[in-house]
């Protein structure tokens, strides 16, 4: 029998927000993607079948899940189509992992944080949901965290897609380049990450062979209100917005989903960027200049 093909990184949902860059930060020889179209195999991910050829014909010592159903509203309209993608779909790569021996990397959520009081939430902390999408994530993660070669990432990461409203600040900044105005949560804080610090983190986790439950996010939060608000300011553009609060949502969000980094910071040896380091990061982002120019 022919010696199967092996590559160090496979990365599942590699056109995505987190996977292209991911993909653009490890070497191109070592790593294998997967995506809806434009990758080394296209395929859908509701495809189980095709996956499980692509396994049976190449080996991974590393497997990288990004694909995930975000949208928190569309999670809720669509709950058949979350949980396939964000549960079943994890659970069905966890069970590979033990058969192919392979490290699973699964992204997940800083939105599990929804119980307690706490300042910060550390890794050890109880976790729960409040949403349909949160609700996933919690229990894609209760599953995989028996798998001793699992690496979970709690997160919460921005940055720019071609369609700028799909992502948070592509959204802030559409806001500006048209004036328009929109409205912003005052009391939702977050431990936001750009998605290339985020990207860079993971790998280095990865190549530490770190296993476990790690909080990857800047070292403090800021509110989404504060964050568009000097993001705006930085780039001396006026922000049009009305401050509202996270609770007037049909959908419940959590308010406080500020994580201790600490974990992390000893296993990478290195602190994490403060959030006004986050947004020069993305002001520095080639879109900014691209949309701002002249």
């Amino acid at each position: 029998m022919a010696k199967k093909i092996s590559f160090r990184y496979l990365i599942i949902g590699s056109n995505g927000l987190l996977g292209s860059k991911i993909k653009k930060n490890l070497p191109s020889k070592k790593t294998f993607c997967i995506a809806r179209s434009f990758s080394d195999y296209n395929c859908d991910l509701l495809n189980l079948k095709k996956i499980l050829d692509l396994f049976n014909k190449y080996e991974f010592s590393n497997v990288i899940n990004c694909a995930a159903l975000a949208n928190i509203d569309k999670c809720e309209k669509n709950k058949i189509k979350c949980r396939k993608i964000n549960l079943d779909f994890p659970i069905f790569l966890n069970s590979l992992s033990k058969k192919k021996k392979f490290n699973l990397i699964l992204i997940l959520t800083d939105q599990v944080y929804c119980k307690g009081n706490k300042k910060k939430y550390k890794e050890t902390d109880k976790i729960s949901f409040t949403n349909f999408y949160s609700k996933t994530k919690y229990l894609a993660e209760k599953h995989l965290i028996k798998n001793d070669k699992c690496l979970i990432i709690r997160t919460n990461f921005t940055g720019f897609k071609k369609n700028l409203k799909e992502t948070f600040i592509g959204w802030i900044l559409e806001s500006l380049i048209n004036k328009k105005k929109i409205k912003l949560y005052n009391d939702l804080y977050v431990s936001t990450l750009d998605v290339n610090y985020c990207s860079k983190a993971i790998i280095k986790l990865i190549n530490l062979n770190a296993k476990g439950v790690f909080n990857l996010g800047s070292n403090s939060s800021l509110s989404k209100e504060k964050f568009a608000f000097i993001f705006a300011k930085k780039l001396k553009k006026k922000l049009y917005y009305e401050s509202v609060s996270s609770k007037r949502t049909s959908i419940f969000r959590p308010q406080n989903l500020t994580m201790d980094t600490k974990k992390i910071e000893k296993k990478v040896k290195v602190n994490m960027p403060n959030p006004r380091k986050v947004i020069n990061n993305l002001i520095n982002e080639t879109i900014i200049y691209e949309n701002f120019r002249n």
